[in-house]
């Protein structure tokens, strides 16, 4: 990943000093300083091929820095909230500060952020949370003439660095407890259908000849998904007790909030927890202790994923070579009392 472009490099190119260039680029002809038509075109033409933005503070004009580290995301669900403490206090251990954008799953929002940080207003970016746009603006704007420092967090993205916890390793112990306690038949609901999570869980159920699983989601509705987020798992939740497919003894929710809302539903509609329905949530955010029972749950070990957010941002940023562009963090099975009597 390249470097923002510099003063520094503009002057060369053109073969004058960096205080004319500065002099240009900040519309300061009049302060004293003369610069022929020709060169002043000059200067334009190739702070433009090259991408220039004007940095947002003297710092970073002088620095080449802002030890700022950019963070975008859709809302403060519980999850999201937790991870986001989880960098900022990390972030702070390396000397960083973290700016906070909200997109509301939007892919627009999401890109005007991206554009807005080509001022050095930041050294990085993390994304913890993406659009259906999202791949194809990582890939741009990590490009030239951006060349943004772009870290996801999630699964591997071709291309750009990613940390993320271990999805289908996630599927497999949720199958496995499930299949532990008795369960027979099982459901996962919410989330895409190909996501590595869901494929880990159906995986390791056919291992086990459990050919037999309902599938519910449909990636619940795009974008809105984090706008609307609690009514849309409310509708999915009450759909899936409306179908006519047999009511599965284990399910796998593809995150906490869609396994609270599924474990409301399912007391509401009569059904014993966890005698009749075992439910497991993903994520271990706070969430899982305000359920009654509480929610058995992946716990994808936030404070260890930001340990290496940070230590992977960082890296990047000072241009250092990443010895694995995909990072997995290991994660693990908190069982409570929607899989297990406590």
């Amino acid at each position: 990943m390249e470097k923002r472009v510099s003063l520094k490099k503009i002057a060369k190119l053109v073969g004058v000093s960096k205080v004319v260039v500065y002099t240009v680029l900040n519309k300061r002809e009049n302060k004293g300083i003369f610069v022929s038509k020709k060169t002043k075109e000059k200067i334009l033409k190739i702070a433009n091929e090259l991408g220039y933005v004007s940095p947002k503070s003297a710092k970073e004009l002088f620095s080449g820095k802002s030890d700022t580290i950019g963070i975008i995301f859709h809302k403060l669900t519980p999850f999201f909230s937790q991870l986001v403490s989880a960098i900022q206090q990390e972030a702070l251990k390396h000397g960083f500060e973290i700016t906070p954008y909200i997109t509301g799953g939007d892919s627009n929002i999401e890109e005007h952020y991206l554009n807005l940080c080509r001022d050095g207003r930041v050294d990085g970016i993390i994304t913890v949370a993406h659009t259906d746009r999202s791949i194809e603006l990582y890939k741009k704007y990590t490009q030239k003439p951006y060349n943004l420092k772009i870290l996801s967090y999630g699964p591997p993205i071709e291309e750009i660095p990613t940390v993320g916890f271990n999805e289908e390793k996630a599927g497999q112990l949720v199958s496995a407890h499930l299949m532990e306690i008795g369960c027979k038949s099982f459901a996962y609901f919410g989330g895409e259908k190909n996501s590595k999570r869901c494929k880990g869980f159906i995986d390791y159920l056919k291992e086990n000849k459990y050919k037999s699983v309902i599938w519910t989601g449909e990636r619940l509705i795009p974008h809105q998904l984090f706008v609307g987020y609690y009514n849309d798992g409310i509708k999915l939740a009450k759909k899936f007790f409306e179908t006519d497919n047999k009511i599965p003894e284990g399910i796998f929710a593809s995150n906490d909030i869609l396994g609270a809302i599924l474990l409301k539903e399912t007391i509401k509609r009569g059904f014993k927890i966890p005698e009749q329905i075992a439910i497991v949530g993903c994520d271990n955010s706070e969430i899982c202790l305000y359920t009654e029972p509480e929610l058995t749950s992946i716990d994808v070990n936030i404070n260890d994923t930001a340990k290496k957010l940070i230590e992977t941002m960082k890296k990047i940023i000072n241009g250092e070579e990443l010895k694995t562009l995909h990072i997995k963090i290991p994660v693990n099975l908190v069982k409570r009392g929607s899989t297990v009597k406590i």
